[in-house]
């Protein structure tokens, strides 16, 4: 069976200069996404230097019950908006995390492997973390900004070693010095384990309700939406200047009307390019005009109204 084709572009004007950009797939390369830039193929990490967004989706709704992966992805996402390299960072930290990996399950006592590897990851260890404290850092202070609402307040707490030291005072070279330290001392439990169990790839990010003073997985599924739509606004305001695109799936459909009213004039308020999708054309009635409606049917698309 061919894998089907599709694909994206769109046209991004920007400082008076307009960049193509498109997405997509060919069957020839079923599991390669390709990204061009004025048609040039590029990577994912230079299209972030031309675009920021950030998404919810329903998806996300376990976040806070969900394993820990999940909430670092999440963060490291939002630490796109003010880092762009942070993608680069990371795929070059798992990378040789997996090589070092191998080693140990192969039972590998070459050293100097060892160190050779463990002096990149700690290098890129320490810039991860130090741009997640930054990020978290920003957070909390837009989120202090943000008056109370139908969108109550977190308190977010960033938890891993080489996070906790940034977040302590000490400089970039002593953390990373810390995370290599750790790893050549940590090599023979890890060997055993046939893994690396400690560094920037364990660290979580834990939310609580303000409020209730109760951690967010012990919330109501109602609660839960909520705080992470009031991390998103947040987030929204704290990198307002960069203008970009907040993309919500469904979101509309799992609030009450007082809070589906709500969340609309913080949007509008945000003045940023919002895209919202929902299978109730009633769910964005709170707009009243002063949004922009598309309808899709059958693989088409077209303005329906303003609503």
């Amino acid at each position: 069976m061919v894998a089907p084709a599709w694909g994206v572009t769109a046209q991004l004007y920007q400082d008076d200069e307009h960049v193509r950009l498109a997405i997509g797939q060919i069957p020839e390369a079923p599991g390669r996404r390709i990204i061009k830039i004025d048609g040039r193929t590029t990577s994912s990490h230079e299209l972030s230097n031309y675009v920021t967004m950030f998404w919810l989706t329903p998806e996300q709704d376990r976040l806070f019950r969900g394993p820990a992966g999940d909430r670092r992805k999440f963060l490291d996402r939002f630490t796109l908006m003010h880092a762009p390299k942070h993608g680069h960072e990371v795929v070059a930290y798992e990378k040789l995390r997996t090589e070092r990996n191998r080693l140990l399950s192969d039972g590998q006592n070459d050293i100097s492997w060892y160190e050779a590897l463990e002096a990149d990851m700690a290098r890129h260890g320490a810039n991860i973390a130090k741009a997640r404290s930054d990020t978290v850092a920003q957070l909390i202070d837009a989120i202090d900004a943000r008056p109370s609402g139908p969108f109550p307040k977190s308190i977010i707490v960033l938890e891993g070693d080489a996070e906790d030291d940034f977040q302590s005072g000490l400089d970039h070279q002593t953390v990373e010095t810390k995370l290599r330290i750790r790893w050549s001392e940590t090599r023979r439990a890890d060997m055993r384990a046939g893994r690396t169990l400690s560094g920037v790839h364990k660290s979580d990010l834990r939310v609580t309700h303000a409020e209730k003073a109760m951690p967010a997985e012990n919330c109501s599924t109602g609660e839960q939406k909520a705080l992470l739509i009031g991390l998103m606004l947040a987030q929204a305001r704290a990198h307002s200047d960069k203008d970009p695109f907040v993309l919500l799936d469904e979101v509309a459909a799992h609030l009450d009307e007082h809070r589906r009213a709500a969340l609309v004039e913080e949007l509008i308020d945000l003045k940023l390019q919002t895209f919202m999708t929902g299978t109730d054309a009633s769910l964005f009635s709170a707009f009243d005009g002063r949004a922009e409606m598309f309808e899709v049917q059958d693989g088409s698309l077209w303005s329906r109204r303003k609503s």
